[in-house]
């Protein structure tokens, strides 16, 4: 399978989001912030808790200054006010933590003030913080916190922070897995070039204008020297801004004002995706980043011959270029585990050497992506790293916008082919059909564009569920369950009957049947090897579930098999399943991947009784098409059968389509709760 054969243009990328440039103009609304206001009555106008209910404090100020030295070195002075709204509020704002990275940040903090209810100012000491090492998983490459413990806060009080920071913070991870070289932190400016970025004498940065918190002011400007002019974009949303210059200088200001929080809902994006930013760049193009990306990690793909020895034993008898690169990413994804571990300088955004990962077996996405790059080159092929980002977008101006790392490959026709060894381990893709719709950059010697991967199909991502089983004389149900999956519910059921012993992947699909009955017994769990990824994953089920029908004189009844199982979500395998979900919502949800579920139930009752339909279809089918549900049922004497499909059309829901998908969930939730009818003959 070919990924991102089918590259999307930017102008597809731009019409899918609202980008809005206001310049300064005269007016309140849009008047430029004064930072020379009363800060007493700023605090005071910032109102209580009736005017924010929900939150438990409110940021007054939020003011941001950054100056650009010509080496793309960054000078950051942080100005904040937050105001308590509630009791909890002063718990929360307690404890003040800055995060950085000592290898390539300085931090200080500069002032700490706590404004009293009364109008007194309480100083606190800066140097009072504890620099500790900061909480991680999976990654430990040294991010250190420091944590400030203030005086009891109480409503009403306020507390002014000034923090200032010099260097960058690799955002290819995200901001709370910030790489370190094991270096500690100076002032002195002979160390001044561990803190210039990585792309030497450019300038990149996203702003957030929304947070958990209401904002009354948040202002970011930033100073860039006259031949490093910033280009710059407004997504979802306005922000405010301003360009001036004089002989040496560009100044650029942003600003807005009373932002509610921002809101977290049922599977929402990341809020890069739907609060009104700022994305700045003194990078040209994506090109410019492209050939920037290749030529910082040139040196790191020679083979060995150990790694050579290895690719020709995995790829001895492929024939094809295909049957190569999956042999070869899949010994990858299943022998390098994901720990990061600090590796020297440049962690964060340069790929380790093969020869390291080979002999260490362990590394974060980019290494993971670099024992696959050097093993296809060793194997022949012509493959580079890419840069990309996993469930966000990557808008049109080339800032740094990445999490993730994985490769392409050059194929014949010049085309790429994705590869993504991270996350295919227990999976038969070479690229994870939870990936669909994701932008990336490939670093080339000629310098790549903007491109996207391309749409799954809900028939790539579908899931078979096949139930049949007889209700005896007392309520029993004994049944039988055939589930087959393909594309990423496929890999997810792998993972979880593959990464644990059989007896907790038993004990883990009795807990899935017993969303049908509390006395549910798994009688016999028989599934293929999960690591074997020349056909598709079987799971067959026998199972009873006592008294699960409802026996009577002259009637039985029970309900509906499937519909629960899904609405249960076994593994993960039905993304868009959950339970109550309201009829409005303000943010897109993020499902991942599109679906298809088909299901087959066919109940039994005891001999001398007749099935009976009332209602026999469940639908929900509108013309828009991006969810629909058709469940039909059918009596046939003994028997009653349920048949149909699910369908969900896309991996993004946005606030348009939300109520045909939450009809169509609604409905598949509502059918696991009602129950059929079997009558004895004659009544």
């Amino acid at each position: 399978m070919k990924i991102g054969r089918h590259p999307a243009r930017l102008s597809f990328l731009l019409s899918a989001i609202a980008l809005l440039l206001i310049p300064l103009t005269s007016g309140d609304a849009c008047a430029e912030p004064d930072p020379d206001e009363d800060l007493t009555a700023l605090i005071a106008a910032a109102g209580n808790a009736e005017d924010h209910p929900d939150a438990t404090a409110v940021i007054v100020l939020d003011r941001t200054e950054t100056e650009v030295e010509e080496s793309g070195l960054s000078h950051v002075v942080q100005h904040r006010v937050i105001k308590i709204r509630t009791d909890a509020g002063g718990r929360d704002q307690g404890h003040q933590r800055f995060d950085y990275d000592p290898a390539t940040q300085d931090l200080e903090i500069r002032r700490v003030v706590i404004h009293r209810v009364g109008g007194t100012i309480e100083p606190v000491d800066p140097g009072a913080a504890a620099d500790v090492i900061a909480p991680a998983r999976s990654i430990y490459w040294g991010v250190r916190m420091r944590l400030l413990a203030l005086p009891r806060l109480r409503i009403g009080d306020a507390v002014e922070i000034e923090t200032y920071r010099k260097g960058f913070q690799i955002a290819y991870l995200g901001a709370e897995q910030a790489p370190a070289a094991g270096r500690t932190t100076t002032g002195d400016q002979a160390d001044d070039d561990r803190y210039i970025p990585p792309m030497r004498g450019h300038f990149y940065d996203v702003v957030l204008f929304q947070g958990p918190l209401p904002i009354v002011e948040q202002t970011y400007t930033v100073r860039t020297p006259r031949d490093k002019p910033l280009q710059f974009a407004v997504y979802n949303g306005e922000v405010f801004s301003s360009v001036t210059f004089d002989a040496t200088h560009f100044t650029y200001r942003f600003w807005r004002g009373d932002l509610p929080p921002a809101p977290r809902e049922w599977r929402s994006p990341r809020t890069s995706d739907y609060v009104p930013k700022v994305v700045m760049a003194t990078v040209q193009d994506w090109g410019e980043k492209s050939r920037w990306f290749y030529q910082a990690n040139a040196k790191q793909f020679a083979t060995t011959p150990e790694i050579t020895a290895q690719v020709d034993e995995l790829t001895r008898g492929a024939d094809s270029v295909d049957e190569k690169i999956a042999a070869i990413n899949h010994w990858v994804a299943q022998e390098i585990r994901y720990c990061g571990l600090n590796m020297g300088a440049g962690e964060g955004y340069t790929l380790h050497p093969g020869e390291m990962i080979y002999t260490e077996r362990s590394g974060v996405c980019k290494d993971i992506a670099g024992m696959s790059i050097t093993m296809l080159r060793a194997a022949g092929l012509e493959v580079y790293p890419a840069m990309t980002m996993a469930g966000a977008r990557v808008e049109a101006i080339p800032a740094d916008q990445f999490n993730h790392c994985v490769g392409a490959v050059r194929l014949a026709d010049g085309s790429f082919r994705m590869i993504d060894p991270t996350w295919i381990p227990f999976s038969r893709y070479d690229w994870s059909l939870a990936e669909g719709e994701q932008h990336y950059v490939i670093g080339t010697p000629e310098g790549e564009d903007l491109e996207i991967t391309v749409a799954f199909s809900p028939e790539e991502n579908r899931v078979s569920l096949k139930v049949s089983g007889t209700i005896a004389d007392d309520g029993a149900l004994d049944g039988h369950l055939e589930l087959a999956a393909y594309g990423y519910p496929e890999t997810r059921l792998r993972r979880n009957l593959g990464n644990v012993p059989r007896p907790e992947a038993h004990r883990r699909l009795a807990h899935w049947l017993a969303s049908l009955s509390p006395g549910a017994e798994l009688l016999d769990a028989q599934y293929d090897d999960p690591a074997d990824f020349s056909r598709p994953l079987r799971l067959r089920l026998d199972f009873r579930l006592p008294g699960y029908g409802s026996v009577g004189e002259t009637t039985v009844t029970w309900a509906p098999i499937t519909p629960q199982l899904i609405m249960a979500n076994y593994s993960g395998l039905f993304r868009f399943a959950a339970r109550d979900l309201p009829e409005e919502r303000s943010t897109p949800a993020l499902i991942w991947f599109p679906q298809q579920v088909k299901i087959d139930e066919e109940i039994r009752v005891a001999k001398g009784y007749r099935a009976q339909v009332g209602t026999g279809v469940w639908a929900v089918d509108e013309p828009d098409g991006f969810a629909s549900c058709r469940l039909t049922a059918e009596p046939d004497g003994r028997k009653l059968r349920l048949h149909g499909d699910v369908r969900i059309e896309g991996r993004t829901i946005t606030v348009d389509h939300w109520p045909v998908f939450q009809a169509t969930v609604r409905q598949v939730e509502e059918l696991g709760t009602i129950r059929f009818v079997a009558t004895r003959k004659g009544v």
